[in-house]
């Protein structure tokens, strides 16, 4: 069996990410061929300046340096989390954070040409029809724009 290099992108700070962990491991993931790299992509670029929020520019930078570390244990600490899951189930993993300054969507492709990953998974969020129209969708754009094949996994279907 031919070993298959998995990229799994997660919003650790979703409900979704915790389901497709959970998912995967029951359905899809094989210990004894996939090689996971959980990953999960800050993007650092802000439309705010120091200025305009009428702040100190050296209070701004220190804030703004602080607030980046805070997000930044917090998805460390769920990707731990996801990390522990998939070892209970013998699944070899690693976890990467990826901070850059563009959008967060090319920060996962890029990620993924770049490991050479043999599949793309990612959760769903259910955005209503209008919601997709006028925000786009994260997991449709990476759909559209993966070198490899992408495994969208769907949430329980949320009743009205």
């Amino acid at each position: 069996m031919k070993p298959r290099k998995v990229v799994v992108a997660l919003d650790s700070s979703t409900k979704e990410a915790t389901y497709t962990i959970d998912w995967i491991i029951e359905n899809f993931l094989n210990p004894e061929r996939d090689d996971v790299h959980l990953v999960s992509a800050l993007s650092l670029s802000s439309d705010f300046e120091a200025t305009e929020l009428e702040m100190n520019v050296d209070y701004a930078a220190e804030y703004i340096m602080n607030w980046e570390k805070e997000i930044e244990k917090k998805t460390q600490d769920s990707l731990d989390e996801y990390l522990q899951k998939l070892k209970a189930a013998n699944i070899a993993a690693k976890v990467e954070i990826i901070k850059s300054k563009t959008d967060t969507r090319n920060i996962i492709l890029d990620y993924t040409q770049k490991e050479k990953a043999d599949i793309l998974i990612m959760g769903s969020r259910d955005l209503s029809t209008w919601k997709r129209l006028f925000v786009g969708s994260f997991s449709d754009y990476c759909q559209q724009n993966a070198h490899c094949p992408v495994l969208i996994v769907k949430g329980l279907q949320r009743t009205l």
